[in-house]
């Protein structure tokens, strides 16, 4: 690594700031939180064979929109569970 010093390379810099703030920060907060959790869950699950599901929402709003939407889901444990989707939503 080298280090070159040059006497002749002269720098000058002049800042000049003025700041004048007013900060008026007042407040007043009540938080009253009332919390009763009761919750019993008891999942039990015994699937047997296969099974598909689907749930889809497919939305087009406004001028000149396009939507599509292509899945498709495969699962073959037990030979076969499928799930195809297609959909267009076309506004304008």
């Amino acid at each position: 690594m080298s280090y070159s010093y040059n006497p002749d390379f002269d720098y000058d810099k002049e800042l000049s700031i003025d700041v004048d703030t007013n900060i008026d920060f007042d407040t007043d907060i009540t938080l009253d939180v009332y919390k009763d959790v009761n919750v019993d869950v008891d999942v039990c699950t015994n699937v047997e064979g296969n099974s598909a599901f689907l749930v889809a929402d497919v939305e087009a709003i406004g001028t000149d929109t396009f939507v599509e939407v292509d899945a498709s889901v495969l699962a073959v444990e037990d030979q076969l569970s499928s799930v195809t989707l297609a959909g267009q939503a076309v506004v304008g």
